[in-house]
């Protein structure tokens, strides 16, 4: 018994020993499990905690800087803005501060009684309270003066003003001054401080009113009451489009907006939008003494923005600097993007422990990355090569210029244009290429393409070897892989067989209406000259009142054929020594059918016939033969009308003689229901200019 007793203990503790290693060994294998897990939860935690708190840091200071740099932004243009109005004001001081003018305005307001006779061309008696004669003889001569000053300073108009607010001086082409000009005069004389009127609109952009007041001339002191009101109107739609252009290196969705306030009321200035003034919703009306400070809100055009705002000083406008909110998002996005990739990876690593097919994945993964890579550069490659045939053998120019000016790429054909290799081109620069007056002008045109960011198309007359060629250039900004601009794509074409057959074109087309017109002169020797002196006043009257080319090139050739329909009436009809019948008269107004038949085939491209058919047209209604009135009468319709008749008056005719030209610019004058007012007046000016003395020049009245 002893003897089993003491064989079987070393067995049972055996059996106990094996069957408890297991056991233990299951629980050595968990602690680095627990280990491992707990390592896990901790690390998936800072993988998201980490990130949380890096993501709110960064955003706070992207926003901080990026209040800085808006606000830099609009304080920084506010002020370049009142440096460019304090330029603007400093031609007013040579009005203001002429002791000429303030002595003329000083007497003018001793002799108030009569300036409203005077402005309005009456004769005014010398008598106690009334403006003399000799003062009044002084208007037209400060007048010129006025003219000569806004002429030379590139103001739109002058005036002055006096206390009840008739501008007795104005320059030759200026308008009538509006109530609301009148009202801000009266506001600048009673406060005695420079004011800036409203922009506002007109047919030649925007125009802003500088309102200055003139002192006595007996006075020292800025204190004392002013005399009159010099009122400057200067045409800014250049140059404000230059201050709110977006610079190049402007952040993506960053916009640069100036707005000002009207009675209670906001309106956007964007020059080159129609229309330039645009009423605002939802910005404080009443202009607060200090900037619109930072902050998220609704967008002057939608969307939401940040932005910050500064008033100018002097006019009553804001520049507001904004970017859209959405951009500064993304902005944000790239990083956040990279910080949950880094806290994703990191619990991916630490995930490789659990798991040792990740290392085949991720091998697996690479090969086909790199796969995709070689399908690529492949692709890459064939378009590469598909890009340089076509640019081998493509007739256009191509060039790539960096911003140093120097070629870094042209393609064969923009190297044969040269006559140079393409290794020799690039490294050229334009002014090596084609001398240095060509290159000036093309660098103009790169620097807009720069700025605006935009392609940007012009037409060079450009020797190429001996030869002129005609180009239409298109320049393209280039930019790298960040983005930013580092030089000009430069496509140009070769259009002088086009430009030379056009030009033959318009040689035939003035010949033959030359022709034209003479054909009617030997029908009828009085008119002789007639169509060649109306084409002369017509374009010179659409030149003074700032018409564009379109309307000066349809004056030129509807005045040179004015006459054409009269070949078709009788001939006693037209020579006819007395004055015609009712019936007579019919058969003359005729010859506008007899135009239209003659001409309504001919495609000019521009309103010749239309502007023929109303030239008889009277703004009252009482013309021929459509009988039109008002703002139914084009332009080339009025000018050519009034020209019309002036020459008509001033040349003789078979049954009387020729009037002066003074007399018939006074007929037209007193005739201001039927004869546009504003032709007439630049009319006038064209007649007291050199380019209407010539015009007049060998005229006979018998």
């Amino acid at each position: 018994m002893d003897t089993a007793a003491g064989i079987g203990k070393p067995g049972a503790l055996n059996l106990l020993a094996e069957s408890e290693a297991p056991a233990a060994a299951q629980q050595r294998a968990k602690r680095p499990l627990t280990r491992a897990a707990w390592f896990l939860v901790i690390v998936i935690g800072l993988a998201v905690a980490v990130p949380v708190i890096a993501i709110e840091e960064k955003r706070s200071s992207e926003i901080a800087e990026l209040e800085q740099r808006l606000r830099i932004l609009a304080l920084g243009r506010g002020e370049v803005i009142e440096t460019w109005l304090e330029g603007l004001t400093r031609p007013v001081d040579r009005v203001v501060n002429s002791e000429m003018f303030r002595l003329f305005a000083t007497e003018i307001d001793l002799s108030l009684g009569d300036v409203a006779e005077l402005a309005a061309g009456k004769d005014a008696a010398p008598r106690e309270g009334k403006v003399s004669v000799p003062l009044a003889a002084q208007i037209p001569f400060m007048s010129q003066v006025l003219t000569d000053f806004a002429k030379s300073e590139d103001f739109a108009a002058g005036y002055l003003i006096d206390r009840t607010g008739v501008a007795y001086v104005s320059n030759a082409t200026a308008p009538e001054i509006s109530e609301r000009q009148k009202a801000l005069a009266l506001q600048a004389l009673k406060s005695g401080v420079l004011r800036y009127g409203p922009l506002r609109t007109t047919q030649a952009g925007l125009v802003l009113d500088i309102f200055a007041p003139i002192r006595s001339a007996q006075s020292e002191t800025e204190r004392s009451t002013p005399v009159a009101v010099a009122l400057l109107s200067v045409t800014v739609s250049l140059r404000m489009a230059q201050l709110l252009t977006t610079p190049p290196l402007a952040e993506p969705g960053e916009r640069l907006r100036l707005l000002q306030v009207v009675e209670g009321e906001a309106f956007e200035v964007a020059p080159g939008s129609v229309p330039p003034l645009r009423r605002v919703a939802g910005f404080p009306a009443e202009r607060p003494a200090q900037a619109l400070d930072f902050g998220r809100r609704p967008g002057l055009a939608g969307g939401t923005v940040y932005s910050v705002g500064a008033p100018v000083g002097g006019p009553a406008w804001w520049v507001v600097q904004e970017i859209e909110a959405e951009a500064v998002a993304e902005r944000l996005g790239g990083f956040i993007a990279a910080v949950v990739t880094v806290s994703v990876l990191a619990v991916l690593a630490v995930g490789a422990l659990f798991g040792a097919f990740w290392w085949r994945l991720a091998n697996e993964h690479s090969a086909a990355l790199a796969g995709q890579y070689r399908r690529l550069a492949g692709r890459i490659e064939a378009q590469k090569r598909l890009l340089d045939s076509i640019n081998n053998t493509i007739t256009d120019h191509i060039g790539l210029k960096g911003l140093d000016g120097d070629y870094r790429y042209v393609n064969p054909a923009f190297a044969r244009a040269i006559g140079k290799e393409v290794e020799q081109a690039v490294g050229l620069d334009d002014a090596a290429v084609f001398g240095k007056g060509t290159a000036a002008r093309l660098k103009h045109s790169d620097q807009r393409a720069l700025a605006s960011g935009a392609p940007v198309t012009i037409n060079e007359e450009i020797y190429l070897g001996p030869k002129p060629h005609h180009l239409q250039i298109t320049k393209v900004p280039y930019r790298d892989e960040s983005g930013v601009f580092s030089g000009i794509v430069s496509v140009t074409r070769d259009v002088t067989e086009l430009v030379e057959e056009q030009r033959k074109s318009e040689r035939a087309i003035r010949q033959t209406i030359a022709a034209l017109a003479y054909a009617v002169e030997l029908r009828d020797p009085y008119l002789a000259g007639h169509s060649r002196r109306v084409a002369g006043f017509a374009t010179a009257v659409a030149e003074q009142v700032g018409a564009s080319r379109e309307v000066i090139a349809t004056l030129e050739i509807a005045a040179s054929l004015s006459q054409i329909g009269k070949l078709g009436v009788p001939r006693e009809i037209l020579t006819k020594p007395g004055r015609l019948t009712a019936a007579e008269t019919k058969v003359m107004q005729g010859h506008l059918d007899h135009a239209a038949k003659v001409l309504r085939d001919v495609d000019f491209g521009l309103p010749v016939l239309e502007t023929i058919m109303a030239m008889h047209e009277r703004l009252d209604g009482k013309g021929y033969p459509a009988g039109l009135s008002g703002e139914s009468l084009s332009l080339t319709a009025r000018v050519l009308g009034a020209c019309d008749v002036f020459c008509a008056r001033i040349e003789p005719r078979s049954y009387r003689r020729g009037i002066t030209a003074e007399a018939a610019l006074k007929i037209l004058e007193r005739n201001d229901t039927r004869y546009d007012s504003k032709v007439v007046a630049a009319l006038r000016g064209v007649v007291q200019s050199v380019k209407g003395e010539k015009l007049l020049a060998g005229l006979s009245r018998d």
